[in-house]
């Protein structure tokens, strides 16, 4: 999604709005698409393009995951997760999810990082590209 977001603007931008350990009983449904794990990765971030809020995404990551992964994705900061984790052959989508909340389009996908699970449930806002009439999509 990040690649073709960035088709949309001049300059693709994140902001992070949170990044924590939370405990099992602090997830809902979320739960039920990932193994059973003593704490959780959450990242919440908001993606911009030129400024104006498109997406906002938010990232469950077993600590099994973290640590069996390879890779340290509590540390990319304001690297947008899809271009981090897409630059790994490793990675793999074992479903996607696609809905409507509110009015507004979402989906949520379960990807594996070498083999290790991780949740990413993507909010695309009013002012996403998504919702314009684009000739170069039909």
């Amino acid at each position: 999604m990040t690649q073709r977001l960035d088709g949309y603007c001049e300059r693709l931008t994140v902001s992070v709005a949170n990044e924590r350990f939370i405990a099992p009983g602090e997830l809902n449904d979320e739960l039920a698409h990932l193994p059973v794990s003593d704490r959780y990765w959450l990242r919440e971030v908001v993606l911009y393009g030129d400024g104006r809020p498109w997406l906002f995404g938010r990232t469950l990551i077993p600590r099994q995951t973290l640590e069996d992964a390879g890779i340290d994705l509590t540390k990319i900061g304001d690297v947008p997760l899809g271009r981090y984790l897409f630059q790994h052959d490793a990675l793999t989508r074992d479903y996607i999810h696609t809905g409507l909340c509110d009015g507004l389009w979402a989906r949520r996908s379960r990807l594996c990082l070498s083999g290790h699970p991780l949740l990413l449930t993507e909010l695309f806002l009013s002012e996403a590209p998504l919702y314009l009439m684009d000739s170069r999509e039909g």
